[in-house]
């Protein structure tokens, strides 16, 4: 008998990013299980941003599997901004994983440059506590009126 592929995962948190390293193999039927894994760390952690880098996985499945894995999230997924990094060949089929789930009402954007992502997550965060200090100056004055 042949070795079972595998995959690993390692996590960290960053200036208030989840990061996620996936390395090694994944085969179709364990996509499931460590689309949980990853969402037991995105639950776990107290982060609205997560960035999941794929570089290190061998071999990719196909639009279907993107398109279907994206609609069919469980509704307990948290809903986080969420930046992919993964290699400059696999840019076409991230480019549709990032339309899919953006189309599915996801904060979701793919990167080849892990700095890139970093950054853009890290302006999502600010854009968010900007909303939020503007949310709470209309509060005051509506409760003041």
């Amino acid at each position: 008998m042949g070795k079972k592929p595998e995959y690993h995962l390692s996590t960290s948190m960053r200036e208030g990013i989840i990061e996620i390293v996936i390395t090694g193999e994944i085969e179709m039927n364990a996509v499931e299980k460590l689309q949980n894994e990853v969402i037991a760390i995105e639950k776990s952690m107290n982060s609205k941003s997560v960035l999941i880098d794929v570089r290190g996985i061998k071999g990719r499945f196909g639009p279907a599997e993107a398109y279907f894995r994206v609609r069919n999230y469980p509704p307990d997924k948290p809903r986080m901004d969420t930046a992919v990094v993964d290699l400059e060949e696999n840019d076409s089929y991230e480019t549709f994983h990032e339309i899919t789930a953006r189309n599915a009402g996801l904060s979701f954007k793919c990167f080849t440059e892990i700095d890139a992502a970093r950054s853009w997550l890290k302006s999502r965060q600010k854009e968010s506590a900007s909303q939020a200090v503007i949310a709470s100056k209309k509060e005051m004055k509506r409760q003041f009126r």
